[in-house]
């Protein structure tokens, strides 16, 4: 009896260090592409001019006390540069100090007298997530993923060469713009081999999201299907063109009408997929890892970046 018991004792510890191997061999992947520890304040100059359907992302931590974060489009690095874009985040603003986020632009060296101002969305010492999409026109904008307002471009896009911020952010830790209109549904060539990361960003519209993996043969490698309606998001692939059985564990941790991102990564013996930057399953493979092909996005959607990268970890 005592030696069953410690067979049993040994087993377990067998499983219970097994498990810790393989937590251990699990790579913490940055949360984004380009995320590095940036300075403040922050000017870059943007490598090509800004078109329709680019989306300008910034993400970072606020300070626990802060009173003003600005954030700008300049034609030109001259202090007096033309600003065809200027957020002004204001924390001691408004109805017992709400805070306002303030658009307006700056022309010639006068700021212009029509300045629109709305409530502030961020909170102290919480996520600073900003994106500013180019529409014909307007600027679509977005705060903490959800859009707080869609601005007259007063100015035209050409010439605009500098991106700004600064203020009272702790930290900031990604800056990048891409993107352009996309069909829906979109198709493109994957090429998503083990050690690659696909990312995309989009705004669900209706009740479904389908993201699509296809191997060489059209058949399904992954899809990863968003269900609002259902508050699930499904997973599923195919062998020899037949679907296996979907896995549906995880609760629903995104929200209608607010951006999404996206990550999916290819391991050697599972894809790793990513949610809002958090780790949300492993999905196994069902066949070659190296037969990913295409990529199809359909459903209610409006997508704003896709992209493919290697994937580094931290």
């Amino acid at each position: 009896m005592i030696t069953r018991t410690l067979i049993c004792l040994s087993l377990a510890a067998l499983v219970s260090c097994q498990g810790d191997a393989s937590d251990l061999k699990e790579t913490n992947y940055k949360k984004f592409i380009g995320e590095q520890d940036y300075k403040l304040p922050f000017k870059t100059r943007v490598s090509e001019p800004l078109a329709i359907g680019q989306t300008i992302h910034a993400v970072g931590t606020l300070s626990d006390k802060p009173t003003r974060v600005d954030f700008n489009f300049h034609k030109g690095s001259a202090k007096d540069a033309d600003l065809p874009l200027h957020f002004s985040i204001r924390f001691n603003e408004g109805l017992l100090g709400s805070g306002k986020l303030i658009y307006n632009t700056f022309e010639n060296g006068n700021w212009s007298e029509d300045e629109q101002r709305i409530s502030n969305p961020f909170k102290a010492g919480e996520e600073f997530d900003l994106r500013v999409r180019v529409l014909d026109g307007k600027f679509q904008v977005f705060a903490n993923r959800v859009e707080v307002g869609v601005f007259t471009q007063r100015l035209p896009l050409d010439g605009i060469d500098h991106v700004s911020i600064r203020g009272d952010l702790s930290k900031l830790r990604l800056f990048h713009y891409g993107g352009r209109i996309f069909p829906n549904p979109y198709m493109a060539v994957a090429g998503l081999t083990p050690g690659k990361r696909l990312d995309i960003s989009a705004l669900p519209k209706g009740k479904r999201v389908n993201i699509n993996l296809y191997r060489e043969n059209k058949e399904y490698a992954l899809q990863v299907s968003i269900r609002y309606n259902e508050g699930a998001i499904v997973r599923n692939a195919m062998t020899s063109n037949v679907w296996g059985k979907e896995e549906r564990e995880g609760k629903m941790p995104l929200e209608k009408k607010q951006v999404f991102d996206i990550t999916i990564i290819n391991e050697e013996f599972s894809f790793q997929i990513f949610l809002n930057n958090r780790r949300f399953t492993t999905f196994a493979h069902r066949g070659s890892p190296s037969d990913i092909k295409t990529l199809e996005i359909d459903g209610d959607v409006e997508i704003q970046t896709v992209t493919i990268n290697d994937a580094p970890g931290i």
